[in-house]
């Protein structure tokens, strides 16, 4: 691995790990110590529910782990791609979509206690998922397939079926992504170009090939120019010549086997 990219790799991975276990001690604290951390979730158009903004993303139910393990394995994953991939702008876009996504849901939703990393996690996917399909570029594209893969299915939750999910966080998040996707759809990595591309770009423009045009020139009309001119060989070298000398070979007959015959000269 090229040290640059080890050394992308292992911030990524930081980052991603550094949210993942920040959740994980929140959530050990509030099991352990039942300390309802949940009053500090997004309590929507109440002052005291601001606070949630920043704090309810890393608050999760504690009656189980299913509700902590949902969201931690894709808030992994996903965190990893976008810093990844997007190093350029990732910061912007995950700031963005953690700001967004709270603000709205404290502005518009319903009026009970929002906790957990789910919103953010839609933001991702949706950022991801949409910048592949702006760019015409193999890598990012397998990106967006790989997430469609793994959590495509997330797109049920901006649907309320269910009173006990906050599918408002999961639609404004996942709408905060697709926003950001468009605002930086000519950041981070880009469609790879061919060299005529680039060209055109630059103003170059091309004629006709010339094996397409009729001739504009007359032969006959620059016989009389053309002069015969003998070649001069005078530089040239003689070619070599290789001599062959033939040197006998004295033979002692009385040393040779009886098994050979020896055919002497008349």
């Amino acid at each position: 691995m090229h040290k640059q990219d080890y050394k992308i790799t292992r911030i990524s991975f930081s980052i991603a790990f550094s949210i993942v276990l920040a959740m994980v001690i929140v959530f050990l604290y509030d099991y352990n110590f039942n300390l309802k951390l949940y009053e500090f979730g997004i309590l929507p158009r109440n002052i005291s529910g601001l606070i949630g903004v920043l704090a309810s993303p890393f608050i999760h139910n504690t009656d189980n782990y299913s509700h902590l393990l949902n969201n931690s394995i894709p808030m992994f994953v996903l965190t990893w791609l976008l810093f990844y991939s997007y190093r350029t702008v990732a910061g912007k876009v995950f700031v963005f979509i953690y700001l967004f996504t709270g603000l709205v849901v404290w502005l518009l939703g319903r009026e009970t206690y929002h906790v957990g990393m789910s919103g953010i996690i839609y933001g991702l996917t949706a950022f991801l998922i949409t910048s592949g399909f702006y760019r015409k570029n193999m890598r990012v594209a397998g990106i967006s397939l790989l997430v469609i893969f793994l959590y495509g299915s997330i797109i049920w939750g901006v649907i309320p079926l269910d009173p006990a999910i906050s599918w408002e966080g999961h639609f404004f998040g996942f709408l905060s992504g697709m926003i950001m996707a468009g605002v930086y759809r000519n950041s981070g990595p880009q469609p790879v170009k061919y060299i005529y591309e680039v060209e055109e770009e630059l103003g170059f423009e091309y004629e006709e090939e010339f094996w397409l045009e009729k001739p504009t020139v007359d032969i006959s009309d620059i016989q009389d120019e053309v002069i015969d001119v003998e070649p001069d060989l005078s530089h040239q070298y003689e070619p070599f010549k290789i001599n062959y000398i033939y040197v006998p070979t004295i033979v002692d007959t009385e040393n040779v086997s009886d098994n050979y015959e020896i055919e002497e000269e008349e």
